[in-house]
This record gives C-alpha cells, sequence and structure tokens, in this order.
C-alpha cells in the first residue's frame, strides 16, 4: 500500500476538512506551567549558572566557553574559508542576495500637515535583539543570515545568536559560528532551548549581555512557549508563534509530478511534525506524484525515516474540483510556504490573500528561499500568516508617531475635544488641558 492515498476533497466531511485546516496547534499550557515558569523562576536567581546548569541537563554538554566574541568567530570563519572556500563562496552569494532585497524595504519616516498640526512618523530600530537558531536534527545556519542581515540593514546595533552545543564536539557547530561572523552579529551565546530565551529576556549580567528588546527565529516548542512567557511578561518582543513547519501547493494538469514530489517531501523532511499539503486539480497528477514520492523514498538513505513519519501523520493529497476551491481552501489554511505551480499562476497569486511566503512557477521550489533567493525564510506557521508576516527589515522597528502643534491648530481642536471629552466624561481634565490655553 503507498505511503499516502489521494482525497477527494468533494468527499471529505466538513469536520475532516477543519481538522487539516485548523491543524493542531502547539499545547503550551503543560509546557507552560511545567517546564517555562519553573524555568523561568530558577533563572532569576543566577542567570549564567542556572543556564549552565539547564544546559548540561539537557544538552548533556557545556561549552568551554558560554559566549563566543566576534575575534572567536573569526576563527571559525578563516578555518572555514581556508577549508572549504566553496562553502563560504555559496553563503556570500546568499548573503548578497539577502541584502540586496532587504535593503529596499527600509522605510522613509513621514511628515505632513493636518489640521495646521505638523504630524510625523518616525521609525526607531531596537537596541538589542536574540536570534535563535535551532540544532537537534538539523544545522541551521542559513537562519543566522536571515536573521542577522535584515537587523543591521534596520539599524540595530546588537545582535546576540543563542544556538545550542553540538553534543559531540561540546561547541556550536563550526559552520553556524562561522556564518555568524560572516552575517555580522556580534557575538554567539553557544546554549540553546528554552534556557538560553529566556536567560536573553533577562539578560545575562555575568557576561555583560543586557536584556534584549527583540527574539526572533524558528525553535521546538519548548523555545515557542519560552517566547511567549518573555513576551506575555513584558520583557520583550517577539517575532511569532513558532510551530511545526509547513508547505500548501497549488497545482493543476500543467504541473510536473516529479517537481510536485520532490516538493512535497522537501518539507516533510524539516522532522516528524512538518506538515505538505497537495491541492491538485487532477485526479492523474495526483497519482503520478505519490508515484514519484514512493520511488524518491526508496532511493533515499539519511532522512527517509523522518520523511516517511512526516508524510504519514500530515502528509495531504487532495484532489480539487477546480483553482478556485483551492485557493479558497489555501487562504483558510494560511500556509507559511505556498507554490503554485499552474497554466494560470498569475491568477492564483492575485488572489492569494494568507501565506508566509509565495513560490510561482515550476522553477520556484521552497529550497530557493530557504537559501538563496533573498526573500526571508523566518516565516509564521500554524495559520500565523493570515494576521502576521515574515521577517524584515520592518520586524526592526519601532513606529513613533509625533506631533508638532501650532496655536491655529489647537484652536481648531478646542470645540471638538471640549464635546468629545464631556461625552465621555474627562473634560475636567482632558478637555481643560486644551481649554486653560485659551484663557487669559
Amino acid at each position: 500500500m503507498a505511503i499516502i492515498q489521494p482525497l477527494d476533497l468533494s468527499k471529505l466531511s466538513e469536520s475532516e476538512i477543519k481538522e487539516i485546516i485548523y491543524r493542531k496547534s502547539l499545547d503550551l499550557d503543560k509546557v507552560m506551567s511545567e517546564v517555562i515558569v519553573p524555568l523561568a523562576t530558577d533563572l532569576k536567581i543566577n542567570v549564567r549558572e542556572k543556564l549552565i546548569h539547564y544546559t548540561l541537563k539537557w544538552d548533556k554538554v557545556v561549552p568551554e566557553k558560554l559566549v563566543l566574541q566576534r575575534e572567536e568567530l573569526k576563527e571559525s570563519f578563516e578555518k572555514l574559508k581556508k577549508e572549504q572556500p566553496e562553502v563560504i563562496a555559496a553563503f556570500q552569494m546568499a548573503a548578497n542576495n539577502i541584502t540586496l532585497f532587504h535593503q529596499q524595504q527600509v522605510p522613509r519616516p513621514l511628515e505632513t500637515t493636518v489640521a495646521e498640526n505638523i504630524l510625523g512618523l518616525k521609525f526607531i530600530p531596537f537596541d538589542r535583539v536574540c536570534l535563535y537558531v535551532p540544532g537537534g536534527k538539523a544545522r541551521y545556519p542559513s537562519t543566522v543570515l536571515m536573521g542577522v542581515l535584515p537587523a543591521k540593514i534596520a539599524g540595530v546595533k546588537d545582535i546576540t545568536i543563542a544556538s545550542p552545543p553540538d553534543p559531540l564536539t561540546g561547541s556550536t557547530p563550526e559552520i553556524v559560528k562561522a556564518i555568524t561572523y560572516l552575517a555580522g552579529a556580534d557575538r554567539l551565546l553557544q546554549a540553546g532551548g528554552a534556557q538560553a530565551i529566556i536567560a536573553m529576556g533577562y539578560g545575562i549580567h555575568e557576561e555583560s549581555i543586557k536584556p534584549v528588546d527583540f527574539i526572533y527565529g524558528p525553535g521546538n516548542v519548548f523555545v515557542s512557549a519560552a517566547k511567549n512567557y518573555l513576551f506575555s511578561g513584558g520583557f520583550c518582543g517577539i517575532d511569532s508563534f513558532a510551530g511545526p513547519s509547513e508547505v500548501l501547493i497549488i497545482a493543476d494538469e500543467h504541473a510536473e509530478p516529479r517537481y510536485l514530489a520532490h516538493d512535497f517531501m522537501a518539507q516533510a523532511e524539516h522532522d516528524e511534525n512538518a506538515a505538505a499539503i497537495l491541492l491538485t486539480t487532477s485526479e492523474q497528477s495526483a497519482k503520478d506524484t505519490i508515484i514519484e514520492i514512493e520511488k524518491a523514498l526508496s532511493k533515499r538513505k539519511d532522512r527517509v525515516a523522518i520523511t516517511a513519519e512526516s508524510i504519514k501523520r500530515n502528509g495531504k493529497i487532495i484532489v480539487v474540483k477546480n483553482l478556485d476551491e483551492a485557493i479558497d481552501f489555501s487562504n483558510e489554511y494560511a500556509p507559511e510556504h505556498l507554490e503554485i505551480q499552474t497554466g494560470n499562476n498569475d491568477y492564483v497569486l492575485e488572489k492569494i490573500t494568507s501565506a508566509g511566503s509565495i513560490f510561482v512557477g515550476d522553477q520556484a521550489p521552497v529550497a530557493i528561499g530557504d537559501y538563496y533567493s533573498g526573500t526571508n525564510h523566518i516565516l509564521p506557521t500554524n495559520r500565523g500568516a493570515r494576521f502576521s508576516s515574515g521577517v524584515s527589515v520592518h520586524s526592526f522597528y519601532k513606529r513613533v508617531t509625533y506631533q508638532k502643534i501650532t496655536r491655529k491648530g489647537l484652536e481648531l481642536s478646542l470645540d471638538p475635544i471640549t464635546i468629545m471629552s464631556t461625552v465621555e466624561g474627562l473634560y475636567d481634565e482632558h478637555g481643560y488641558s486644551v481649554a486653560t490655553r485659551f484663557e487669559s
């Protein structure tokens, strides 16, 4: 029996469709109460000491140096540049593309005249940020580029990377250290998990690390819960609630099944909880894609168990009656990544309203955005694309309004403010603070 069977959307019940669209969210309640709150309370006592304690407990290793500064990161960069110049060259090319695209995003301040007053909007970059780069089942030096470069372009002056040590070496992987230097981050905290997130929210006094304004980047349920804890407590801002990675592909009879299969599998490769959805108007294409998936899995070795398990748990290949039905489903699903491989890609693109990042055409696998094209791969998951966006230069600014009120402008406001503050029962101080300026 094939690892996955095609489904007909018209034959699915309403509850079955909802189960796919409203995929199971990370249940943070138990994690928060049983792990995060006790951890956060414990870390308050002595951040550095407790960070080391929990790193040893959960990562089974403590790095020789908890924090690496730029001069130490440079050693990893120079070593890799000498031993594997092609690796550094590839990341440098990607860095150039990311920089070029994100430089175009820098917002311009606004100042205009309204009702005789000068009103303005200014963008102020955060002082300090922390980018979390996961370890575990894979290494993500590409995430370093995606997180650091937009922050630097925005004008953030202090950037810390937090990434767990490899239990086999006792240190964060050399490639992550090298790309941390290449991207221009100020330091690398060799610690991961919820303990690193909370420590950066509190600041690590012994390492001269002040509490950060903003923490961002992907991570597991514990990392997500720790970020939520800090945000809800007013310690710092966060990018978005991060769940398992996901892709939705909209296709028709024009799509190449081999491309669909490998794009589907590329998402499943992340981890067992990743989700891959294919919506196609062609029943034959659905069957052919499954054949290609089976063929590819039979040849895989390294991560085949992860990919296969992900497909079994969360993979769906669904036949729809037309592209409009696929578009409606996709907008409700609000995927992290959306691929469009149809005979009318522009039509589909125009009607999409919710997606983290969109990949248009049969030459646009998600992997090009993950690594090279220049867009950002730190994106909202779990339907977060309905109300939030991926990391960009805009992520690192506070938008602050200001007003330069003239005498004429204040005079024009007197009667409306008197009426409005009276209606709200606040004339005595609100309204009178304006009125008193016109008394002799």
